[in-house]
């Protein structure tokens, strides 16, 4: 009878304990980063592929969208030749496509999958800030391009370089052309077929100027994105980020009246869904701040900041204790296993001259 007792004790505390633990592993408190091998950082300054760093000789690199497909990590991030210096990204832009058998790296490139010159569409100029989802067993990926119209430099410029001086002389109005689109694939290498129109435009009600960094997820048979845009109220341009909904990849998207958050100007939003919490999460950079912001809802479209607040400092954490800060941290992604629970997180970096991405674990302390 003794022994009967001890048993059933041990089964009841063997069952608290395994029905404890998953809440315990999800603890978004206790959510903490790995620190890097010391490489890393010597790595990127050198523009060296390696784990946890994606860089391209000759390129700068920026953001990174992962999904993993067959076993495999497919990495989807935006390049241009360092010739164009940083404000490049704005009109020479591609989204390439790379490899991997680990989410942390190193990733092979692979394929260019959306040139930033494009003969005909909407979109003919540009191709940045890819977010790419696995929905309805196709890999959709949002991007954004420049919806130049009339406006565009034509074959009278001649030049590569004249070309390059109309861009420069009309940077405002090549910045408020920006929108976003989508385009759709069977598998990671494409070929992606761009969606006739964009997705998102500007309805100078809800926001203006521009419609860009989309974030994306697809729960419940609709797709949810939170976009930034300037707005309306404020003459000057003011970044917020507006939620919308929609059951079609293309859309139309319907906008929530109230901004994400309001209190600053924020942008590169990153979404998640997590299953056993059942709750949305969103992770963004928070202009002029030093750190990664953390928000949730329960909705998707009433969003809060977590009590976290902070998701993490714009600081990596060398094994030698070497706390690396980068003049720029931003376009933060977080991956997530089936379950919606995060494993790791990429953010573009720039520093002393260089623009890449870098990939930190994600473990779960006490």
């Amino acid at each position: 009878m003794k022994y009967t007792w001890l048993s059933c004790i041990a089964l009841l505390l063997l069952f608290a304990c395994q029905t404890k633990t998953p809440n315990q592993n999800r603890n978004y408190n206790n959510l903490k980063f790995e620190t890097l091998p010391v490489v890393v950082k010597a790595n990127f300054s050198n523009q060296q592929s390696s784990a946890h760093v994606l860089v391209n000789q000759d390129y700068y690199v920026w953001g990174n969208s992962v999904i993993k497909w067959n076993n495999k990590y497919h990495a989807y991030y935006s390049r241009w030749h360092e010739k164009y210096k940083h404000k490049g990204w704005l009109t020479y832009c591609e989204i390439v496509h790379a490899v991997s058998d680990n989410p942390e790296g190193p990733f092979k490139f692979e394929n260019v999958v959306l040139e930033s010159e494009k003969k005909e569409g909407w979109d003919t100029n540009n191709a940045h800030n890819p977010y790419v989802i696995i929905a309805e067993g196709k890999i959709k990926m949002y991007y954004i391009a420049n919806d130049l119209g009339t406006h565009k430099p034509n074959h009278k410029l001649n030049s590569p370089a004249n070309v390059s001086l109309w861009f420069e002389n009309n940077r405002k109005l090549v910045r408020n052309s920006q929108r976003i689109g989508v385009a759709v694939a069977n598998n990671p290498n494409g070929p992606f077929v761009r969606y006739k129109c964009p997705v998102v435009e500007p309805d100078d009600i809800l926001f203006k100027n521009i419609a860009v960094n989309p974030a994306v997820v697809y729960n419940n048979n609709k797709y949810t994105m939170i976009m930034k845009g300037d707005d309306v109220d404020k003459k000057q341009w003011f970044r917020i980020q507006l939620v919308g909904e929609s059951t079609l990849a293309e859309g139309p998207f319907k906008f929530e009246k109230e901004p994400v958050y309001d209190k600053a100007q924020t942008e590169d939003a990153c979404m998640w869904f997590d299953q056993e919490l059942k709750l949305y999460f969103m992770v963004c950079h928070v202009m002029g701040k030093r750190d990664l912001a953390l928000f949730y809802s329960d909705n998707a479209k009433d969003w809060e900041p977590h009590e976290r607040s902070v998701f993490m400092k714009k600081e990596v954490l060398l094994e030698d204790g070497t706390l690396w800060k980068p003049e720029r941290v931003e376009r933060p992604y977080v991956l997530t296993d089936d379950t919606g629970k995060p494993t790791m997180l990429f953010v573009a970096i720039a520093d002393q001259g260089v623009n890449g991405n870098i990939a930190i674990p994600i473990y779960y302390g006490e």
